[in-house]
């Protein structure tokens, strides 16, 4: 009677934990930005355009740099801001491409604009990241994004 009654408490608790399991499956709805700010950029022949959205944790958005020599890149930022610095992985692709590639970017929060700084990067186990004992400059850095109105 006791191995009864323990192998019933056993099937119903299985029954219920699978229950209460979602398999990876969530209801979550994608966070809304607090606040989007978009940005252009000029060096010479090529533009760059730049869709930055705040949310409550960190940034993301979207990246389009404009070469007038060779192929556009296209993609998406996300990162986080260490004081007046903003880092982000891009990952974007370039032309026609159908290729992901990610590289860091570091923007200089500066008197309203973003200024893209340059530094020495390393790669490890397939990832690309700045090197730590190398400071960014941003004095060297190609693109001056400034605020502009957002395209709709």
């Amino acid at each position: 009677m006791k191995t009864s009654i323990l192998i019933g408490m056993t099937l119903a608790s299985a029954a219920l934990y699978s229950c209460s399991q979602n398999n990876g499956a969530t209801n979550k709805q994608p966070e809304k930005p607090i606040s989007t700010t978009c940005y252009m950029a000029i060096d010479g022949k090529d533009t760059a355009r730049m869709e930055l959205n705040q949310f409550s944790k960190n940034m993301g958005g979207n990246l389009v740099i404009n070469f007038a020599k060779k192929d556009n890149n296209n993609g998406t930022i996300e990162g986080k801001f260490k004081g007046d610095t903003l880092y982000v992985d891009y990952i974007f692709k370039v032309g026609k491409d159908k290729q992901a590639h990610m590289n860091p970017l570091a923007f200089l929060k500066k008197d309203g604009k973003l200024i893209m700084g340059v530094g020495k990067m390393e790669s490890t186990l397939g990832r690309t990241y700045f090197r730590k004992d190398v400071p960014i400059d941003f004095v060297q850095g190609r693109f001056t994004f400034i605020p502009v109105p957002c395209k709709k």
